[in-house]
């Protein structure tokens, strides 16, 4: 074969290689949950949040929540004292949340305030979850699957296959409670080693963020 054919040989190759990389890249990314739905649950997440204040204190004034991203459950109380304390509440860990320090004069409303934006800034993936369908529930265990523990599994890390439910998988209650991440936890690694595994491999889908642009996001007082 000539250099000339060769180099034809090599363009064709590499156009094609182009072309396919175009066509992955402009794929559309499935939506089980759709714009309606997610504005929805976005909106009866922040009703319960707020329906915990209004209980002690009825005429307070409701704040905007500007965004909300679930994390998963061993990271939500972490996101939320990282708000508090950017938000200037002097919060401290405990076994089973935090505590609140009064010291530098926020009043309880106020530090109740915060914390209704701190904490429906950053809702739990079980609290998201009790609100899925039976298919966009199936949609996030496919994606728990086949995407995060591949994935947790090429960087080396240790991660529990599934149950097999046979014909009811999805109602499994076994497979209900399964996370690819649970064998890592329960290893107790250090916090930079989960970061790092969270960046790698993503624990909840990008579909599941819950931005404040829905029909129903009125974060009504």
């Amino acid at each position: 074969m000539t250099v000339t054919a060769r180099r034809a040989l090599a363009a064709i190759a590499a156009g094609s290689v182009l072309l396919l990389l175009a066509g992955c890249a402009q794929a559309p990314v499935p939506d089980p949950l759709g714009p309606q739905r997610r504005a929805q649950i976005r909106q009866a997440i922040l009703d319960a949040h707020w329906a915990r204040v209004v209980a002690d204190y009825p005429d307070a004034i409701r704040p905007s929540v500007p965004t909300m991203k679930p994390v998963s459950d061993h990271d939500q109380p972490a996101a939320v004292m990282a708000c508090l304390r950017s938000s200037g509440i002097p919060a401290s860990p405990t076994d089973n949340g935090f505590r609140y320090n009064s010291s530098l004069g926020q009043s309880q409303l106020e530090f109740e305030a915060v914390r209704y934006v701190c904490s429906a800034s950053s809702p739990s993936e079980s609290e998201v979850e009790s609100y899925l369908s039976g298919s966009s529930r199936a949609a996030l265990l496919d994606y728990q699957r086949t995407i995060v523990r591949p994935c947790l599994l090429a960087a080396g890390a240790m991660s529990k296959a599934p149950p097999d439910g046979g014909p009811a998988y999805y109602l499994s209650a076994a497979l209900a409670a399964w996370s690819p991440y649970t064998q890592i936890l329960a290893s107790k690694p250090h916090a930079g080693t989960v970061a790092y595994l969270e960046k790698r491999c993503p624990p909840l889908p990008s579909w599941l963020e819950l931005a404040g642009s829905g029909l129903f996001d009125t974060d009504r007082p």
